[in-house]
């Protein structure tokens, strides 16, 4: 396990190793990620395959659409 950190972008603590290495793209410590809800905010689409114009509902499948969350750093003495 490689010995990379970084620091959280909400509160500044030091994400740990492990779980960099778990979730690699991570920006927040268990703690924030706790508090905020997640880095990322999921929807699932599905996809219309119908001819414009149709009636008919003629979907394909579905798609995962994951975007990063605004997230705003703690002000000093904020938990």
């Amino acid at each position: 396990m490689a010995d990379k950190t970084r620091p959280c972008i909400r509160c500044k603590a030091t994400i740990p190793p492990e779980r960099i290495e778990a979730v690699p793209e991570t920006r927040l410590c268990v703690k924030c990620s706790q508090a905020v809800g997640s880095d990322f905010e999921t929807a699932i689409v599905s996809e219309n395959l119908a001819k414009t114009g149709s009636l008919k509902k003629n979907y394909g499948g579905i798609s995962l659409k994951k975007r990063r969350r605004k997230i705003v750093p703690l002000e000093e003495g904020q938990e």
